[in-house]
């Protein structure tokens, strides 16, 4: 370790700071998309997460990240504003244009990383590479941005 540099992945952020390759991401979110056995996942938990989300009291405008995001258990759901995957599709976005998200439909895991940070929730390769791995699987109809 190089004492002379502080590294963001060394600080304890309570539900953040995780650290995985592509491949890694995608792997763990097919776990959940293909029925969580690995995981010893009960049915009911799954049909949990891929439920719609409740709207907040406040509605859907998340304070910190000053956008409208929805999200249920802990994860980001797909909206119009925010289309990924099927309706019971769930995944969450990583610092500076990161994406993974499980489409338990499509049977698919995802993980999407960036050599470098960007700037995009929406990063335009990331969209650009879930519409043709949609498309290698027939779905067509999931993106309209």
């Amino acid at each position: 370790m190089d004492k002379e540099r502080i590294y963001a992945r060394n600080f304890e952020v309570p539900s953040g700071g995780g650290v995985g390759t592509a491949r890694a991401i995608a792997h763990a979110y097919s776990v959940f998309a293909t029925g969580g056995k690995e995981l010893g996942l009960r049915e009911e938990t799954l049909r949990q997460l891929m439920a719609p989300p409740v709207s907040p009291v406040q509605g859907f405008r998340d304070g910190a990240l000053k956008v409208e995001t929805r999200f249920s258990l802990g994860f980001t759901k797909p909206d119009p504003k925010n289309p990924f995957g099927h309706p019971g599709s769930f995944g969450h976005p990583g610092f500076g244009g990161s994406f993974g998200f499980a489409d338990p439909q499509a049977e698919i895991g995802y993980g999407y990383v960036l050599n470098r940070q960007g700037t995009y929730f929406d990063d335009p390769r990331d969209l650009a590479l879930r519409k043709a791995m949609y498309r290698s699987i027939g779905e067509t109809d999931l993106y309209h941005k």
